[in-house]
């Protein structure tokens, strides 16, 4: 599962997050906590091991920091969880567009997405000695459509070779990934 991440910490940075997914009857049936650094890199919690026969389940999430615990939030829409293990393709037909200090990926959903919708796209950029951070929801870019995406990436210094990788995220996991690569205006 995806959701925003707390926008309000009561004066104590969020430290974390708890998912939980419940049945029909109201009984937890499955927990998955994740650090906020890891959310922050991921943007995506799975909550594995849910009863396939328990019909259609809720999840909540809470957020943890040094005061305690939030309130869950408001309750996910009912889903019924399948066992999905077919990783979705790699996207096609990638291209980078440059600025000096930013640029424009886009890319075309993949062909085949495996036994699984997608969730989203996991975007990745490197200058070649390390991965730039991109984090929270910039890393995980939201429902895609059949038609083309593209995400705009920031912070970029001018006259340097940027790799930009896209992988399609599905509840099976993250595919192969796509790459790029171009060189910001000097």
């Amino acid at each position: 599962m995806t959701f925003n991440p707390s926008f309000v910490d009561g004066g104590s940075p969020v430290t974390g997050y708890t998912a939980r997914a419940y049945d029909a009857s109201g009984r937890q049936v499955g927990e998955q906590a994740v650090g906020a650094a890891e959310f922050k890199r991921t943007a995506v919690v799975r909550i594995g091991g849910l009863p396939a026969s328990a019909g259609p389940l809720t999840a909540t999430v809470t957020a943890s920091n040094a005061h305690g615990t939030s309130a869950p939030s408001l309750a996910s829409l009912p889903l019924t969880p399948t066992a999905v293990t077919a990783l979705p393709g790699a996207p096609t037909g990638p291209k980078l567009r440059t600025a000096s200090t930013a640029a424009t990926v886009a890319w075309t959903p993949p062909t085949a997405t495996g036994d699984a919708k997608v969730v989203g796209y996991r975007v990745t950029v490197s200058d070649g000695r390390a991965p730039i951070d991109v984090t929270g929801r910039d890393v995980l870019v939201g429902q895609p459509s059949a038609k083309g995406m593209f995400r705009v990436i920031g912070g970029l210094s001018p006259g340097t070779s940027y790799t930009v990788t896209i992988a399609t995220v599905t509840a099976a996991g993250t595919g192969p990934a796509a790459t790029v690569t171009a060189t910001t205006k000097a």
